[in-house]
């Protein structure tokens, strides 16, 4: 795809590579438009000194938008193991697979993110490593939010105290751990200057060709010549 600059006449070639299916792009939609009321609610519910407004027609409101909030977000794994199971477990997979790389990647992402000292990162897949911590964290918070959420709304008062009172810590404790990995993932996929296509990939399915080679290397050359690619580069930096 040709993009003309504005106000002259040149133009640069941008191409597109697919990352993301339609229905991937949906469901992580739905997935945020719920975790957001969800996470609202849920800090009223939560913070002591909100007690308040989770008292009377007002609580009745902000507990019924809490779980209708849930199922949906609940479901959107269900939906995406019906639509795409294979596409699903092949995300897993990844989510799952750690190397020395995502060490060295883990050791220069503050600076690289926040202190804004551009140094060349390691080699990457298709998620990078907080990518994929973070998938990690939402797809355990799910499970856990679901096996404590169900219990706490359909069984209060008839499971033991002790159990209701150990699945809400759970529940909250769980809540506190996505919620920051939420913010830190908004951050850099929204606020974060260099980062802006993978906004544009949740948008589109599509980032670009450069965006590629520079943030997911071995997605886009191959794990082998990836890995070769950034040895050789260190060797000649004298790392």
């Amino acid at each position: 795809m040709s993009v003309r600059l504005k106000g002259t006449d040149s133009a640069i070639m941008i191409r597109w590579i697919p990352k993301y299916t339609t229905v991937e792009r949906f469901l992580h939609w739905v997935h945020t438009a719920s975790f957001i009321p969800l996470a609202l609610t849920g800090f009223v519910l939560f913070a002591p000194w909100l007690e308040p407004l989770a008292q009377g027609a007002a609580g009745v409101t902000i507990r019924l938008i809490h779980r209708i909030a849930a199922v949906f977000f609940g479901g959107v794994p269900i939906v995406y193991a019906i639509l795409q199971p294979r596409r699903m477990v092949l995300n897993l997979k990844e989510f799952l697979t750690f190397s020395r790389y995502d060490l060295l990647w883990l050791k220069g992402a503050f600076p690289y993110y926040v202190l804004g000292r551009h140094e060349e990162m390691p080699p990457q897949p298709r998620f990078n490593t907080g990518e994929r911590l973070t998938a990690i964290v939402l797809v355990l918070g799910t499970l856990i939010f679901g096996l404590t959420g169900l219990p706490m709304w359909f069984l209060k008062g008839v499971m033991p105290v002790w159990l209701f009172q150990l699945a809400v810590i759970i529940h909250d404790l769980m809540f506190i751990i996505t919620f920051a990995m939420f913010m830190v993932h908004f951050y850099l996929a929204v606020v974060h200057p260099m980062m802006w296509q993978s906004l544009v990939s949740m948008r589109y399915g599509v980032v670009s060709e450069s965006y590629a080679r520079a943030h997911h290397a071995m997605w886009y050359y191959g794990e082998k010549r990836a890995k070769e690619m950034w040895e050789q580069h260190r060797r000649e930096v004298g790392h």
